[in-house]
């Protein structure tokens, strides 16, 4: 297809994480509205359910470094589509593996591979994306199918073992 941008990459084909870098900068405007829309169907009402069964539920997300205003807009959007009330356990961070190690624990995510500087405390589930297809673990295409996804990694966890798929992986840490 193409627009006034110029041809644009079906979602199919897309392979990498950052929408960014498989487009040429006339698209940054582009980017940065479908980034900014609400987007993320039924996630409110999937964050509300966790919280009514009994979940404690925090919003992690990483900056774009170098994007001196990305944290407040995060926030920004949080507050406009989720709620005031989800500003509190929002955590923005650029390391996702440092987290709570006393209870079982589960980072949904869009992009795989996530490391950082501890071994993840969590149990990655990966939301569909093109990008991420093939990837092994729990995967969750819909924030609707939360509890059938969620509960079983959560229940596992609790019994001291794991669901097949990427998490506690040493090998994958900075040096």
């Amino acid at each position: 297809m193409r627009t006034s941008c110029g041809n644009y990459v079906p979602l199919a084909d897309r392979r990498g994480f950052y929408a960014r870098e498989q487009y040429p900068p006339a698209w940054a405007r582009v980017i940065d509205v479908i980034i900014r829309s609400e987007g993320f169907e039924g996630a409110r009402a999937a964050l509300e359910e966790m919280l009514g069964s009994g979940h404690q539920v925090f919003l992690c997300t990483s900056p774009v470094i170098g994007s001196r205003w990305c944290a407040q807009e995060k926030l920004a959007w949080i507050e406009h589509h989720l709620g005031r009330a989800w500003l509190r356990p929002t955590i923005i961070t650029s390391d996702k593996t440092v987290g709570d190690r006393l209870q079982p624990c589960v980072l949904v995510d869009d992009r795989p591979g996530i490391t950082g500087a501890a071994i993840p405390p969590w149990q990655l589930v990966l939301f569909d994306a093109p990008y991420s297809q093939g990837q092994p673990g729990p995967r969750l295409s819909s924030w609707a199918d939360w509890r059938r996804v969620i509960e079983p990694v959560l229940a596992a966890q609790r019994r001291g073992t794991t669901m097949a798929g990427p998490q506690h992986d040493a090998a994958k840490m900075p040096g």
